[in-house]
């Protein structure tokens, strides 16, 4: 007599953690198979050593860098570009993703073979989180290795490195933030390329024009100060007492905010929130194209 087969309902469920794990999984395997993250970490890691071997120049024989001039080599220069350029490197990566799903239309083969739209987006936002904090910290080592190797072989002093990590700190903060907020940028606009020049002109130009536009609201200068990317140089800018009152005049100037570096973390960190939860509603209650 044949048996019919009879199909174990407990073996077939998956739970939320497992199929979390596996949508972890497949985020990092793809990012691993694409040549395009290599050849941009590549030049984040070449930026990181050419940063690290340039530190002696124009330091007097025997002087150690300040530990300011390592946290601007770490961060890539982010207070005085206004973003790091590791960031503006990281971006395709950042967007690559989602974007490609929304606009190619696989998304749906995602929906199809994960446990639900909302575990697909959140794997997408670890993954680039924990490469944008990988990115950040393996970019200052090579920094620290090769200021380390240029100093000891120029004879000259190694610096405060100690001074250096709150800037280190803030700077690990927002590369791990920033590819939340491009995903979820991404997820918003649907469109690869107006989602890039959102990211790269607001930073740049878009809070200083809203700044001063809130500078004409009365009451509204304090908002000026809260904005969310000069709370991330804010951030960054930990370490800058150290310099001389005009040097620290400057960057305050080009910081374009006026909170202490924890309190711009913590607003830069509320910021991503924000903009994660309106990308995973928009991804989640949207279909793709």
């Amino acid at each position: 007599m044949s048996r019919t087969p009879v199909l174990d309902a407990d073996a077939a469920l998956t739970t939320r953690a497992t199929a979390l794990r596996r949508a972890l999984h497949y985020e990092w395997r793809h990012l691993q198979a694409l040549r395009s993250t290599w050849i941009l970490l590549g030049a984040i890691a070449v930026l990181g050593l050419i940063a690290g071997l340039t530190i002696v120049v124009g330091l007097a024989p025997g002087a150690a860098p300040s530990s300011w001039s390592m946290v601007t080599a770490f961060e890539f220069d982010a207070v005085s570009m206004q973003l790091p350029l590791s960031a503006l490197l990281l971006l395709p990566v950042a967007t690559g993703p989602i974007a490609t799903e929304l606009t190619r239309g696989t998304a749906r083969t995602t929906w199809l073979t994960l446990a639900s739209r909302r575990t697909a987006f959140a794997a997408k936002l670890i993954v680039g989180g924990g490469l944008g904090a990988m990115t950040a910290l393996g970019g200052a080592l090579l920094v620290a290795l090769s200021a380390m190797t240029a100093l000891a072989v120029t004879g000259r002093a190694q610096p405060n490195w100690d001074q250096a990590l709150p800037g280190l700190l803030g700077y690990t903060l927002f590369m791990t933030c920033w590819p939340v907020i491009a995903a979820s940028v991404v997820s918003l606009f649907r469109n690869r390329v107006a989602a890039a020049l959102m990211l790269i002109l607001w930073p740049l130009l878009g809070e200083r024009l809203a700044g001063v536009l809130l500078g004409l609201v009365p009451g509204g200068e304090a908002l000026a100060g809260r904005l969310p990317f000069g709370a991330a140089r804010a951030a960054m800018a930990a370490g800058a007492d150290t310099l001389p009152e005009a040097d620290r005049g400057l960057v305050e100037a080009l910081v374009g905010s006026d909170l202490s570096a924890g309190a711009g973390a913590a607003v830069f960190v509320g910021f991503t929130m924000v903009m994660a939860a309106l990308g995973a509603w928009s991804y989640i209650k949207k279909d793709a194209r």
